[in-house]
């Protein structure tokens, strides 16, 4: 599990403004804006965007929210 003070500190880093927050999840933090699944293993974050795990319904990165919304084509 993740301190509170530190989960407060991290944003998802696929959000262009770097103010989307990540939600503990089970065994992932979870972005808030675009539901993004980072794994957590032993106490430790994996924020490499190319290993996290897709919101349902979205086939690949540039798809994501936060992308389209930041004027790339998705």
């Amino acid at each position: 599990m993740i301190s509170p003070e530190f989960l407060e500190r991290l944003r998802c880093p696929m959000d262009p403004a770097r103010e989307a927050r990540l939600a503990q999840g089970e065994d992932c933090l979870v972005s808030q804006r675009c539901g993004l699944r980072y794994r957590v293993k032993d106490g430790l974050a994996n924020l490499v965007v190319e290993e996290a795990e897709l919101p349902p319904g979205c086939a690949s990165l540039d798809q994501l929210p936060c992308q389209r919304e930041a004027g790339r084509p998705g």
